[in-house]
């Protein structure tokens, strides 16, 4: 079993073998830790480790740093258990024992190799983010390492995405491919190929209106990132998609029928799932967010209809996520479900706002009729 798990794909973490977040105090130590976790069986001489993270230093120099972090480094891995031994020391080769290290990007890369569904859904799963997003030390051999380990998973994670896609598209599972298109385009945003498979995803499900909300995503980030206008291929999916919901809206669809993205955004994990089950259950179409900055974000990506918001959330709480949305000119309607005690909470939520307030715990059949009714739906 391992001691010790590594994240690297995106922000650095490391966690105990119970699952505690694990604190290496130095900056250079958790650098050293990184670049013998890519490949927890490779032996490493000192002399380059040394060059690698002293690079702005002389060679004596930069080994007497590397002995200090050494010694420092092995008390603080001692703490994991004080027998086994994370860092091995080989003479004059320094790596990690692999039978106590588990590292994500050491998995990730023989799931991608392995090519298939179930492979490729964990490697997805894995792909957090870029290898150690906003990790640096300023020493320039290290990070010139980083900058291209990084661009070669990030390319091997969207060519994953885009196998599984298309895995999960031949067995007409909708839903997942459409999840997968997503997480492919949080990854890159530029890929226009992929705005379009999942506009074409969106055909599929009848939700027409999320496909030209795609392509209206896609124009305005092709715009504003490369100053570009979609090509030609974009441009006419999008004119046939809406040739489709003109032909249907004369076929009489009533508009009650296209589902209503909901935006839930709580902190507990358990809550979280049982409102969007609920929702889904409803007929709608349930975006969740852990806190308020995935929420923004997903604002940013997403068309949103309505978000139902917890107030005591962690980084950004409901009320100041609500003024951030209007600040910025959107006026999505907010329905604030909370537990917490006392009138404050309330007003100041309808203060900045908001369209409802509920307070927990709420009934299912409440819920339901207070988002039916902010949202017009008879």
């Amino acid at each position: 079993m391992a001691l010790l798990q590594i994240s690297l794909l995106g922000d650095l973490q490391m966690r105990s073998a119970a699952g505690s977040l694990f604190t290496i105090s130095a900056k250079k130590s958790q650098a050293l830790m990184a670049y013998l976790a890519v490949k927890p069986s490779q032996r490493v001489s000192r002399e380059k480790i040394a060059s690698l993270l002293w690079s702005s230093t002389g060679p004596d120099q930069a080994r007497q740093s590397l002995r200090q972090t050494l010694s420092t480094l092995r008390k603080e891995l001692g703490q994991l258990s004080p027998d086994a031994k994370v860092l091995i020391e080989e003479n004059d080769l320094l790596g990690l024992e692999e039978s106590l290290v588990e590292c994500d990007v050491a998995a990730f890369e023989p799931l991608v190799a392995s090519g298939t569904e179930e492979a490729l859904t964990k490697a997805s799963q894995l792909y957090r983010g870029d290898l150690l997003d906003g990790f640096q030390i300023n020493e320039e051999r290290f990070d010139q390492w980083v900058i291209a380990e990084r661009d070669r998973l990030h390319r091997m994670a969207l060519r994953a995405h885009a196998q599984l896609l298309e895995l999960q598209s031949r067995r007409g599972a909708i839903d997942d491919a459409i999840a997968t298109a997503q997480r492919s385009l949080r990854i890159d945003i530029l890929q226009e190929p992929m705005h379009r498979s999942l506009m074409r995803l969106y055909v599929q499900s009848g939700d027409l209106v999320n496909a030209l909300q795609q392509y209206e995503t896609c124009a305005r980030v092709l715009k504003r990132e490369l100053r570009i206008e979609p090509d030609a291929e974009t441009k006419a999916l999008s004119r046939d998609i809406l040739a489709l919901r003109a032909k249907t809206s004369a076929q009489g669809v009533p508009a009650e029928q296209v589902r209503k993205n909901v935006l839930v955004v709580e902190d507990n994990v358990l809550n979280r799932e049982l409102i969007s089950a609920l929702l889904k259950a409803a007929g709608y179409n349930a975006l969740i967010a852990k806190d308020g900055a995935e929420a923004l974000m997903t604002i940013g990506r997403e068309r949103v209809d309505l978000m139902l918001l917890d107030v005591d959330l962690p980084f950004i709480d409901g009320h100041s996520l609500l003024q951030a949305v209007r600040e910025n000119g959107l006026e999505i309607p907010a329905i604030f479900i909370s537990g917490l005690p006392g009138e404050e909470v309330e007003i100041k939520a309808f203060a900045v706002g908001a369209a409802d307030f509920i307070r927990k715990p709420v009934k299912n059949n409440i819920l339901l009729a207070r988002v039916a009714k902010v949202l017009n739906i008879e």
